[in-house]
């Protein structure tokens, strides 16, 4: 059944008259108001989340309805008095039950055919679901730390190259001094583990070691995991601790921090600096002693510059600031690592192999790994995966697909511990050959080669990082939003 009266506009009627049924059909709150800010619809869902009778609802004024609502905090008010346009929009309301509501919203105003705002539409996102998951993940913590089972055990990481070892030499000054740290190095770098050696190395190591991706958590939900909530501070809220109160005495992981909202990142510095917080819907401050450690994949200063880094936040965590370098620059690595990585994985993959090949130790050298230690991890598991039987060194290569596949001849290089300290020096590094474009159907049209070219390069950035979309965009130096928007139209 249709929700909504008839609005004064003849415009606005024939909106609701033709989209009436399909907003009706949307499992999300959508509300509609007329000039002049009058609900005249106002779905079943939107009842649901604020606790009313829509039809109560329909014909109030907006502002008459939500009373904890000003035309100046209200955004349906500030789509019809400034035309403005909010999206994925986070507001805080009071309920006519006197409930608190955390929404997430789009709203827009409505044009009718002379440009004039006849009304505007909002269309919310019910963030129950996602608050549930997030209350499972704390619950969870809580009780692996009750049991000790968040104690990780083991540091190592493995490293033949100078600049890498100063950076752990200075990594291992910060760990004992109990310092915030903050690291930055590209994505597949290894930041996590040089983290978790931080707090492997510090007087906290047997205390709580709490992990959080500060980029897969909704930015609405975000303050709540940190600093945990009280009951009644929103709809469907308990008292809960967040992960620095789980933390407390040991250390807290914040990684991709860019990520986090301008405005959080405020409290965030209130607790390095003094190390309290209130949580969520409460007027009372808690006193934590946790650690902070913080990783990003982008550049610090140029977050800052971009205004997604609070330059005080910034300077906060610097005192222990650490650089991963990214593989290319620490080609002398290539060799180690490959070896770890055929000793870790072959035992379980192919137990005959017992090295590389020169050759496929060479193609490796010469490779740009844009996806660093990662990349390189996921490049052997594949090879050994697809390495003929009977094979005892691993000859040919499989990178992102058939056109990167490197084929070699059999010049063994072993894995043994010798292997680690041998002297690679004769195999130079050097830039490798552009990848040939992809075979189009002849004859083709350049935006049509273009096109290919484009879903190869994509596919290749998505398989490098492992489907992980953020990754993948760095990659291809565009945006997440425009990588995502061209998956969808490639159906990839």
């Amino acid at each position: 059944m249709t929700v909504w009266r008839e609005p004064v506009s003849t415009e606005l009627q024939g909106v609701l008259a033709c989209l009436g049924e399909f907003l009706d059909s949307l499992e999300q709150p959508v509300t509609i108001v007329d000039q002049q800010g009058v609900f005249v619809y106002y779905n079943r869902y939107s009842a649901a989340i604020d606790g009313v009778d829509a039809a109560q609802v329909l014909g109030q004024p907006l502002l008459q309805a939500c009373p904890s609502l000003t035309a100046d905090t209200s955004t349906l008010m500030r789509c019809l008095t400034q035309g403005q346009r909010f999206i994925h929009c986070h507001q805080r309301y009071e309920t006519p039950l006197g409930q608190v509501i955390d929404y997430l919203h789009t709203a827009l105003p409505l044009y009718g055919a002379t440009g004039q705002i006849i009304g505007a539409i909002e269309v919310g996102r019910d963030l129950s679901h996602y608050r549930s998951l997030t209350n499972q993940v704390l619950d969870l913590s809580a009780r692996l730390l009750e049991a000790g089972s968040q104690r990780q055990h083991g540091d190592a990481i493995i490293t033949a190259d100078p600049q890498m070892q100063q950076q752990l030499g200075h990594l291992d000054a910060c760990a004992g001094a109990d310092v915030p740290v903050l690291i930055y190095g590209e994505t597949g770098t290894g930041k996590e583990l040089f983290a978790r050696r931080v707090h492997q190395r510090s007087k906290r190591a047997e205390k709580a070691w709490i992990t959080l991706n500060c980029a897969a958590i909704p930015d609405t939900l975000l303050e709540s995991t940190l600093f945990g909530t009280t009951r009644g501070a929103f709809t469907g809220a308990e008292t809960r601790k967040g992960l620095f109160a789980l933390a407390d005495g040991g250390s807290l992981f914040l990684d991709e921090l860019n990520s986090m909202p301008i405005e959080l990142q405020g409290k965030l510095l209130r607790v390095l600096q003094d190390g309290r917080f209130s949580p969520l819907g409460s007027g009372r401050e808690q006193q934590v002693n946790v650690r902070i450690i913080a990783a990003m994949n982008t550049p610090p200063w140029e977050e800052i510059r971009a205004g997604r880094l609070r330059e005080d936040l910034f300077y906060r965590l610097n005192v222990g600031f650490i650089r991963v370098p990214p593989l290319r620059e620490r080609r002398s690595d290539i060799a180690v690592l490959a070896a770890h990585f055929i000793r870790m994985h072959a035992a379980d993959i192919r137990p005959d192999i017992q090295g590389i090949s020169e050759q496929a130790l060479q193609a490796l050298q010469q490779h740009p790994w844009p996806g660093n230690v990662r990349m390189l991890e996921n490049v052997i598991q594949r090879s050994l995966l697809l390495a003929p039987s009977g094979q005892p060194w691993l000859e040919k290569l499989h990178f992102l697909d058939e056109s990167e596949v490197v084929r070699t001849s059999v010049s063994p290089v072993a894995t043994s511990e010798t292997a680690q300290s041998a002297d690679h020096s004769a195999i130079t590094p050097s830039l490798p050959a552009l990848a040939a474009p992809p075979e189009v159907a002849s004859p083709a049209s350049l935006p049509v080669q273009l096109a290919a070219l484009e879903r190869q390069l994509i596919q290749q950035a998505m398989a490098t990082s492992a489907g992980q979309i953020g990754a993948a965009a760095e990659l291809l130096g565009i945006p997440r939003t425009t990588l995502q928007s061209k998956l969808r139209k490639l159906g990839l």
